[in-house]
């Protein structure tokens, strides 16, 4: 008894200042759900915005980390009558896309617009499709005190400096602290939705600092290495037998809600094409809907498109979605240059 009351006073106060604190936004009502800590997940966040939420959302944004850049606000104009939330999160597989759009419909979502980043770096298809047990609880069917037992684990069980001066209030900063603004309405992430960030949407243009921070992320060694390089330019075959069972869901739920959606293939800046084999399962399921982007094209030929080895930029975002909603349906993807000249199409071939 004595050995455990001792354990029990020792974890009493960096307890009771962890619920204070509340870094992983689960106990009581936030103004915003934003992503703040590095440590937090953003599905997790969005989906607490989302309960909060009274709009009549009709319209979602699915995807890793790519699809950050793909701005709400500006698919609002673009898409009539849609009302869009930005669903994302880091690492998504496609287990988590369909316990996204199961929560949606139970909880009586209009499911009219859907667009869906797929990415060919393993991102999406990868652990047989399971969904991230640090998802909400209405997501992995987890019990609420276990939920909010695995976000205090994960606090504790890595404990560092940083995290002792949140416990204490005092202000952190770098990696640790991102502190994203997230816009109340559309989710969109690191930016509050404007006229002025819709008119700066897009912009192309690079000035010498930036120039100069790609330059030396490739001559450090950061940036990954591009398939053209070694002339290895297609992916394996990523999809499972269960991934595909859960895509022919997601297609289920897509008919029942008479669901518009765009699946984009994203470019990542290895230049990997998608496998054709699991070309061949997504247009089986979804037809014409499935636009590709990834490989060898003006979009991946510049390097200076990417922030890193990993992300676009967002004026890529705006470029793809553009073109994919100026040729719906069209069962091919669209190359869209990262400066200047004529929209560029090129069938898919295997």
């Amino acid at each position: 008894m004595v050995f455990f009351g001792i354990l029990f006073m020792a974890a009493l106060p960096p307890t009771l200042l962890y619920i204070k604190r509340d870094v992983y936004e689960d106990f009581g009502y936030h103004k915003n759900y934003s992503w703040k800590y590095n440590f937090q997940g953003l599905g997790d966040i969005s989906t607490k915005k989302l309960l909060q939420s009274s709009l009549p959302y009709n319209s979602f944004i699915f995807g890793s980390s790519r699809s950050a850049e793909l701005y709400a606000c500006y698919l609002n104009k673009k898409i009539k009558n849609s009302c869009f939330f930005h669903y994302a999160n880091w690492f998504e597989t496609i287990g988590g896309i369909y316990a996204k759009l199961k929560l949606l419909d139970s909880l009586n979502y209009k499911i009219d617009n859907v667009v869906i980043y797929l990415d060919t770096d393993g991102t999406t298809f990868k652990d047989d499709g399971r969904i991230s047990a640090t998802e909400h609880y209405l997501l992995t069917n987890q019990s609420p005190g276990n939920y909010y037992f695995t976000h205090y684990k994960m606090f504790f069980s890595s404990f560092t400096m940083d995290k002792l001066k949140i416990l204490l209030g005092i202000r952190v900063s770098g990696m640790v602290f991102p502190n994203w603004e997230s816009d109340l309405k559309t989710n969109d992430h690191r930016h509050i939705c404007s006229e002025s960030i819709l008119e700066g949407y897009g912009n192309t243009e690079m000035d010498q600092a930036y120039l100069r921070k790609i330059d030396s992320l490739k001559s450090a060694g950061v940036l990954f290495e591009r398939a053209s390089f070694n002339q290895q330019l297609r992916k394996k075959k990523q999809i499972s037998v269960n991934e595909e069972n859960i895509l022919l869901k997601i297609h289920k739920l897509f008919k029942k809600h008479g669901t518009n959606y765009y699946i984009v293939i994203t470019p990542l800046y290895d230049q990997m094409q998608f496998d054709y084999a699991d070309m061949q399962i997504l247009r089986t399921i979804f037809g014409n809907s499935i636009y590709d982007f990834s490989g060898v094209n003006e979009i991946t030929n510049n390097e200076y498109n990417y922030l890193d080895g990993v992300h676009f930029r967002p004026c890529i975002s705006k470029q793809m979605i553009d073109s994919v909603l100026a040729h719906p349906r069209a069962n091919r993807a669209f190359l869209v240059p990262a400066q200047s000249s004529v929209l560029e199409t090129v069938g898919f071939k295997p």
